[in-house]
């Protein structure tokens, strides 16, 4: 039996959405849709959202080979970040996806030095347009030192060499440390997942020290050293097993306070009666722990905007002068930081 001819079905393919089928309903020229939507030239900002909506509506997708030729962009935008098992990083990357699609751009998502290293000696360095960076600040270095790809660094270090948003938790782990210290609390711990962020040059170990040194108390960081959730667990339990449980604990992120109240309610500590807890990130489930847990929220929102603000900028003007935004911290107080 003879194969039908490609086509005799009586069905067509839906015809592919043209920048002159976006001219034709936007009444303008066909350049000034692809400038409007690669961001290539002047154009007034009312034209410039009008294509883009139309663009939307019409569920234009973009040729990135042919923009490639074009324009000498490939609308492909590199996310270097942290575990995607992490939910602080997840929703990062989901935010700043969302941003990306808006504005017509992909994203390449990189967790390891090794795809950081193929990335930034790719032929001709053409593979992405740009890179933000959460919290990967050794990674920085490689764009800085290897690549003119233009990179945004966000995290809670200042980088001086490169465009970055930095979150300022120092106020917000300060207001949360006086609560503690206010409430007569004498054994305030700092728990932690790694050695470096202990350290004095990480914000949050920075202002956990100086507290403790202005309220004459002996710091006590907790270094249970993985981020493992199971083993933080077993280890934080042994630690209590072996030097009881402090009266009060300030956590590096959300996911090690959760960790943290049940080796607590396990070994028969109450909270906040017994102990005081503030995790920081700002996590949703957070608030539905009984009692319901305090934290320190980032602007997540505001530090995705920005970022990719300032690196379409410095897409579209190389040589602008550093940008940089500082963002601050707010605490949550929730039942698990009041005494009661």
């Amino acid at each position: 039996m003879p194969r039908a001819k490609s086509g005799s079905s009586g069905q067509q393919r839906p015809k592919r959405v043209t920048l002159q089928d976006i001219a034709k309903v936007a009444g303008v020229h066909v350049m000034t849709v692809s400038d409007a939507l690669n961001d290539t030239r002047s154009v007034a900002p009312a034209t410039r959202e009008r294509v883009k909506e139309i663009a939307r509506s019409l569920n234009y997708i973009p040729n990135s080979a042919a923009r490639a030729l074009v324009t000498g962009r490939t609308g492909v935008i590199a996310i270097l970040s942290g575990a995607m098992e992490e939910p602080y990083y997840a929703n990062m990357v989901h935010a700043l996806e969302k941003h990306l699609a808006t504005d017509g751009y992909k994203l390449l998502l990189l967790r390891t030095p090794h795809e950081v290293h193929d990335l930034v000696h790719a032929t001709g360095n053409t593979a992405v347009d740009g890179a933000i960076a959460i919290d990967m600040y050794h990674l920085v270095e490689e764009f800085r030192t290897r690549s003119p790809i233009p990179c945004v660094s966000i995290g809670t270090i200042e980088r001086s060499f490169v465009d970055h948003v930095i979150v300022d938790l120092s106020s917000s782990v300060e207001e949360a440390l006086n609560i503690m210290i206010a409430a007569g609390r004498k054994r305030i711990a700092y728990l932690v997942t790694a050695p470096h962020m202990a350290e004095p040059t990480e914000v949050r170990a920075r202002t956990y020290l100086n507290a403790m040194a202005a309220a004459q108390q002996t710091p006590e960081i907790i270094d249970v050293d993985t981020d493992v959730f199971a083993t933080v667990r077993e280890r934080f339990r042994a630690y209590i097993a072996e030097n009881g449980c402090p009266d009060a604990l300030l956590c590096q992120n959300d996911e090690t306070a959760m960790c943290a109240y049940r080796v607590m309610k396990d070994a028969g500590c109450r909270i906040p009666e017994d102990v005081l807890l503030v995790g920081c990130d700002g996590q949703l489930h957070m608030e539905y722990f009984e009692p319901p847990l305090s934290t320190i929220v980032q602007p997540m929102a505001e530090i995705c905007a920005v970022a990719w603000q300032f690196l379409k900028r410095r897409i579209a003007q190389p040589d602008l002068p550093l940008q940089e935004a500082t963002l601050q911290g707010e605490l949550v107080v929730r039942p698990s930081l009041l005494k009661i």
